[in-house]
């Protein structure tokens, strides 16, 4: 008979690769998006000057350099007008508790960034699953651009209208 404590780390371990699983689905949608645009998948490296993402450019999986922190991960990068570079988070939860811990994971990096980069870094979080309102009020709050992933048409037209 399995005791308590193994059945909570189970079933946290079934949650932790479901979310793997479907963040890495969400990914993959919005580089499909992005290729289907048109944009130029580039090869990840540090992100260390402005300009390093040309518009209409993406990067997969790459990092900013920041002041105060070691380089943050980004899940995308795009290039957009202006020497702008879009910072794209993939967030997906499981219930509202985990939520938390992923939108403090956004503000985090994009505080980073934004301290690094002032407004040459916008930061993009893209979502799915259960998230207390509360949680994408504090990411609106920070100038956090929210989208949700069964609403990547809303995505497309806004980076569409910046590049």
């Amino acid at each position: 008979m399995l005791n308590r404590a193994s059945f909570f780390m189970a079933a946290q371990r079934i949650q932790t690769a479901q979310r793997g699983s479907l963040s890495g689905g969400q990914e993959g949608a919005v580089v499909a998006l992005l290729e289907e645009l048109g944009w130029v998948r580039r090869p990840s490296r540090l992100i260390d000057t402005r300009a390093a993402v040309d518009p209409k450019t993406f990067m997969h999986k790459t990092r900013f350099a920041t002041r105060t922190t070691a380089p943050q991960e980004v899940d995308i990068a795009c290039g957009l007008q202006g020497t702008v570079v879009a910072a794209i988070e993939c967030k997906v939860t499981n219930d509202q508790t985990n939520s938390i811990k992923r939108v403090n994971d956004v503000l985090k990096k994009a505080s980073a960034w934004h301290d690094h980069w002032g407004s040459f870094v916008e930061t993009v979080a893209i979502l799915q699953g259960v998230i207390a309102a509360k949680d994408v009020d504090r990411l609106t709050d920070a100038n956090v651009h929210v989208f949700w992933s069964h609403d990547l048409a809303a995505f497309k037209d806004w980076i569409s209208k910046r590049v």
